[in-house]
């Protein structure tokens, strides 16, 4: 059911709660879509460009956001009023110039705690009621469901924090695999170990460590040992280490090549 024209709508806007309510239905406002509104409401009937807008409600707190942040935070006040029914654009968007808050629409609450509703007339059957109903019930049980909000958002991201952690955790075992070295190899009077990812011809793939060495003048004494961790295809990848590779004195030099330039 719509409600009447707009000259004839008063909706009550409580700021400390960030409420907003007309006769049987209410809704609250997010935090910024709050601080906006009460900016809106204190210049009604102005025009209040982006730039006041953004002063005002994000650089005067200490965030700095674009331009579509703003209409994005106005679309949401628009579809909160627009969701109590009433006729007619109240928050208006006058192009580049801004926007304006019809005046006479809203009216400002500072404290929902001490606030009665005023009288009223009932339309059918035409007698006068006091309704000196307190909205604080309304405000307070409004401020109750935050707790249940914050503890709803407190579990979704403890829930994602975890999938992302099993996420890595399980991305982590696909990519590190553990390098075991068996079968040696003796040539040119150094020792060549391969891993259990040697799939070529374990000769060929000694051959052409041995090429690329030489093609590259990498030092080599008698204590040098060649790890060959891996051979697939025209990919091979080794280690030439100046001691056992399980010292903690060792050093190593990486070696990866790709294609089978050699002899």
């Amino acid at each position: 059911m719509h409600h009447g024209d707009l000259a004839e709508v008063t909706i009550l806007f409580f700021t400390d709660t960030g409420l907003i309510r007309l006769e049987d239905k209410e809704i609250i406002l997010s935090r910024q879509s709050k601080l906006c509104l009460t900016y809106m409401c204190e210049h009604e009937g102005n025009i209040v460009s982006k730039e006041s807008l953004h002063d005002a409600c994000w650089k005067k707190h200490g965030a700095v956001v674009s331009d579509n942040t703003v209409r994005q935070t106005l679309f949401r006040i628009r579809k909160s009023l627009a969701s109590l029914d009433v006729e007619g654009e109240i928050l208006e968007t006058l192009g580049y110039m801004g926007y304006r808050l019809k005046p006479g629409c809203i009216t400002l609450v500072s404290d929902s705690q001490n606030y009665s509703l005023p009288e009223r007339h009932d339309s059918v059957n035409q007698n006068q009621e006091t309704s000196a109903i307190s909205v604080s019930d309304t405000s307070k049980s409004a401020v109750k469901k935050k707790p249940a909000n914050i503890k709803l958002r407190v579990l979704t991201l403890l829930l994602c924090c975890l999938f992302f952690i099993a996420g890595l955790l399980i991305r982590g075992q696909q990519l590190i695999h553990p390098l075991r070295y068996g079968e040696s190899l003796q040539l040119n009077g150094h020792t060549i170990l391969f891993s259990q990812y040697v799939e070529n011809d374990k000769h060929e793939s000694a051959t052409r460590v041995n090429y690329w060495l030489n093609k590259m003048q990498v030092s080599i004494t008698p204590q040098s040992k060649i790890y060959i961790n891996a051979d697939r295809g025209n990919a091979i990848n080794f280690f030439v280490c100046n001691g056992e590779i399980e010292l903690a004195t060792t050093f190593c030099q990486t070696f990866a090549v790709i294609g089978r330039n050699h002899p």
